[in-house]
């Protein structure tokens, strides 16, 4: 990246990104991963907050774009092109790993890469953001157990693909019962 500042478009272009782009379209097919994904990248984010303004608007961005991925993927908000769930997706694969083209053990540069892929993958898709900012808007402000009983909508496994599904083939189920 010879000293400038790394460029979202040429990121977003990458071989890297482009495979990081077809694990995006696995996450959509599991809830409770793409939860575990968003909390991470959250994790993230709240860490490098205190780094500066770059990192400040980029968690900025980060918490908007998450918001829009779990009302489109929980179904509240339609119309939004899948192809933007997934890129947004992979946006965020890229956030949170640490070695990606510019590794964030590099302290404030190695975010640069993630910064700059967020800002431009936002303004890529700025219509759809002022779309889905206004819809938000528009939403009437939901008590706590409203929001609570919206995140138990789904009825995933959490432990999907942990150590005791190892050993079991694909499509098998197994009940446990207590006999006592």
């Amino acid at each position: 990246m010879e000293n400038q500042r790394p460029d979202g478009k040429n990121i977003a272009q990458s071989p890297l990104f482009k495979s990081i782009l077809l694990k995006a379209e696995k996450y959509l097919k599991h809830p409770s991963k793409l939860a575990s994904l968003l909390n991470e990248a959250f994790k993230k984010a709240t860490a490098k907050k205190s780094v500066g303004t770059l990192a400040a608007e980029a968690w900025e961005n980060l918490q908007v774009l998450s918001r829009m991925i779990k009302a489109a993927t929980s179904g509240e908000y339609k119309g939004i092109p899948t192809t933007t769930v997934v890129g947004g997706i992979a946006v965020i694969i890229y956030f949170i790993m640490p070695i990606d083209l510019i590794p964030d053990v590099i302290p404030v540069i190695g975010l640069l890469d993630d910064a700059s892929l967020l800002a431009w993958f936002m303004a890529s898709i700025k219509a759809e953001l002022d779309k889905y900012k206004e819809w938000e808007q528009s939403q009437p402000v939901r008590e706590p157990e409203q929001i609570q009983e919206s995140n138990n909508r789904h009825n995933a496994d959490p432990s999907f693909g942990t150590p005791k599904y190892s050993d079991t083939t694909e499509g098998t189920v197994e009940i446990e019962t207590n006999t006592k």
